[in-house]
């Protein structure tokens, strides 16, 4: 009789907890990393150009107009695998899985703004929401980057990553705080929106003020002479695959631009970056103030769909230019590194 009574309340709440994650399981079909994980699936073989990045690269390189730009006959058939609110590490296992599935890829156009490229990568509990959840889909990975050497915290992932109602937990949740925001805006004037939420969101992505700006550069520019672990794999990725990276410096508002890129730390900055990408046989391209009007901004980093354009058709002739038969001394190492790349690579 005592058994019975734990039995029953017991799969009640075993129905609950199954039928809960079915839910979220379901629920999560439609999330866009869901809908990364399919493009990658499905990447087209003949692709020879790939953008990567967070959301500035999602909306700033426009595929269609790229290729369409691209001088002389052969289009070079660019995707853009670029995923907003995400970190390197993310970016990485999105490239690894495209590299896997396009084995024609030459170029990899990767996407950055300020220290982008040397900031560490952090990956709590707390963190891994959302697009960020796309770490989960490949624990082992991911946990390299956010605890290597610790077989406890690489278990711990592994073991989120395969209940739903733990490593997609936020794909309700989204749901949930789009009500709540819509509720509070009931008589209220309306927060001004784009294609990826509030406007006023994104004032997050920009340094607080000029003083940490300056400090955070510092910081690269005397503490570190590497790329960060994740951006050194992207690196290390592309390389294995003879693929050239571009890091492209992406285009910023008027207002960043003036505000944070007019700094002397900033011009010291890029040159920081350019000397460690020139020994990683990258090429860092400084693009930030290649579309010059902010009317082509749907907020402080974001290009809209014309400013979109135009950034990826100087982008398409920037690339054809550095890649043509008479390429320049940075392309030229990079190709001639390739070979010894990968031969080390293979003795790994």
């Amino acid at each position: 009789m005592m058994a019975r009574r734990f039995i029953i309340p017991f799969c009640v709440a075993l129905t609950i907890l199954v039928g809960y994650n079915a839910a979220i399981f379901v629920s999560s079909k439609k999330t866009q990393r869901q809908h990364m994980l399919a493009l990658l699936n499905q990447i087209p073989p003949v692709t020879q150009c790939l953008f990567l990045g967070n959301s500035l690269v999602e909306a700033g390189c426009d595929a269609n107009a790229f290729d369409s730009a691209w001088p002389g006959e052969t289009q070079p058939h660019a995707l853009n695998i670029g995923l907003g609110a995400t970190s390197p590490v993310e970016h990485y296992l999105i490239l690894k899985q495209a590299l896997e599935r396009a084995p024609h890829v030459k170029f990899l156009v990767y996407g950055f703004f300020d220290d982008q490229l040397e900031s560490a990568s952090s990956g709590t509990w707390d963190e891994l929401i959302g697009n960020r959840a796309f770490s989960y889909y490949f624990p082992q990975e991911a946990a390299s980057f956010y605890t290597p050497g610790s077989e406890v915290e690489k278990l711990k992932l592994e073991m989120i990553s395969r209940v739903p109602m733990l490593s997609e937990r936020s794909s309700i949740w989204d749901k949930v705080e789009m009500l709540r925001r819509r509720v509070d805006e009931i008589g209220m004037p309306k927060h001004k929106t784009n294609r990826y939420g509030r406007v006023s969101d994104f004032s997050a992505l920009e340094a607080a003020d000029v003083p940490s700006f300056i400090n955070r550069c510092n910081s690269a520019i005397h503490d570190g002479d590497s790329f960060s672990p994740p951006i050194q794999g992207i690196l290390d990725l592309a390389a294995q695959h003879d693929v050239t990276v571009f890091l492209v410096e992406m285009p910023i508002s008027p207002s960043h631009r003036k505000t944070f890129y007019s700094l002397p730390v900033w011009a010291e900055m890029r040159e920081h970056l350019k000397t460690i990408a020139a020994k990683e046989h990258a090429v860092l391209i400084t693009a930030s103030d290649w579309v010059p009007d902010g009317d082509d901004f749907d907020d402080a980093v974001h290009l809209n769909s014309a400013g979109a354009k135009t950034f990826s058709r100087q982008l398409a002739l920037t690339l054809a230019r550095m890649t043509s038969h008479q390429p320049n001394d940075t392309i030229a190492r990079s190709h001639a590194a390739k070979p010894q790349l990968m031969a080390a690579a293979k003795l790994k």
